[in-house]
């Protein structure tokens, strides 16, 4: 389903997934594709075996997003990407997920953001000036976000300092009022990408809508 732009060619398209209930508009430029799972949050992928494996990819829907001019599945996430990337994901959680996941803990899922703020605020403790003027980890939007249905969770911005440069993430992590399925949107691209996209992906992090379902229980 596509959004019109007044007259000429559509300006959105949607990225949905009816049976879970989760919603994204990306512009029309964007390519996306339903990528294999899981991402295996919460429990070792060295103990999974094949059945296991399957099980779990059955619970879960990821779709890769791509700003590029072509859908590159092996660089979603890297830290010079010279135009947005990442993905949207529903994963109905493993009852012993589901009995250990926190709000707090949907924070660190990408990146541990409270250890990495924990060494920034040390670095800065140790060198004021120098930390400050070059930060290895900068916090730049942490709100918790109540959306309706009891939909519940954490939009994070956050800059990092890797060894291919600065990479700026857009992470938006929800929870279900049951606690029992995890909705994730995670965008990301170089700094220098970030400040020409930020407002591109901002509105994109705004358009994800939950309206949970049992159907895909």
């Amino acid at each position: 389903m596509l959004a019109a732009g007044g007259c000429g060619s559509p300006r959105y398209q949607y990225v949905t997934n009816k049976k879970d209930g989760a919603f994204l508009r990306v512009p029309n430029s964007w390519n996306h594709q339903e990528m294999p799972g899981p991402a295996l949050f919460g429990i070792d992928a060295r103990n999974v075996s094949p059945e296991m494996l399957q099980g779990l990819m059955s619970r879960e829907w990821v779709v890769g997003l791509d700003a590029g001019a072509r859908f590159d599945a092996t660089r979603l996430l890297v830290p010079d990407a010279a135009l947005p990337k990442g993905f949207a994901q529903v994963r109905h959680l493993l009852p012993e997920e589901a009995n250990a996941v926190s709000t707090n803990d949907l924070r660190n899922f990408v990146l541990s953001v409270d250890d990495a703020q924990a060494a920034q605020d040390q670095a800065v403790r140790a060198d004021p000036y120098g930390a400050r003027l070059a930060p290895s980890f900068l916090l730049l939007a942490d709100e918790v976000v109540h959306k309706k249905d009891g939909v519940h969770g954490v939009h994070l911005v956050y800059q990092v300092k890797t060894d291919a440069g600065l990479v700026t993430i857009d992470q938006t992590s929800l929870l279900d009022n049951g606690q029992s399925v995890l909705y994730q949107l995670i965008l990301a691209c170089s700094s220098l990408c970030y400040a020409q996209h930020g407002a591109q992906i901002g509105d994109v992090a705004k358009s994800f809508t939950i309206k949970p379902t049992d159907q895909g229980q």
